[in-house]
């Protein structure tokens, strides 16, 4: 009896096998015979760029720096800065942005803001029409209080 079930369970393995490996087959050729198969997942560029400034005296600050995910930049002597997140998921995207004055008071001391930026509905531009969606960019301007 044992024998038997073990023989009925092999069998049963063995043709499940065979349909999968048929069915693996079968669907990975392709018909077209100038199309490509692409593996991925899709992509986008997102840039925020804009102007540190004084709230006070609404003058650029140089030296201010300035973190989105795995991007840091320096603002420079116009107050300047662009940071990117070159692998985001070409959708509705969320960046917490720091600024930070980190030169000690070469320029002033001033205090850190940590931010908020969204990209809602972001336009992508300069895609390669595969995986990759482009680059949508914003501009977003900020004034820092003096300590």
């Amino acid at each position: 009896m044992k024998k038997l079930k073990n023989r009925s369970y092999k069998t049963s393995n063995a043709i499940i096998f065979g349909l999968l490996a048929l069915l693996g087959f079968t669907s990975s050729c392709n018909k077209e015979p100038n199309s490509k198969v692409e593996y991925g997942t899709p992509s986008a560029k997102f840039i925020v760029n804009g102007k540190v400034k004084s709230k006070d005296s609404n003058a650029p600050i140089k030296n201010i720096r300035v973190v989105m995910n795995r991007d840091t930049s320096f603002t420079d002597s116009e107050g300047i800065y662009q940071v990117v997140e070159n692998n985001g998921f070409p959708d509705n995207q969320t960046y917490n942005i720091k600024y930070q004055d980190v030169d000690s008071t070469r320029n002033g001391e001033y205090k850190d803001l940590d931010t908020i930026v969204e990209f809602v509905n972001p336009q992508f531009v300069n895609g390669d029409g595969h995986w990759y969606e482009g680059e949508a960019s914003k501009e977003f301007n900020v004034k820092l209080d003096k300590k």
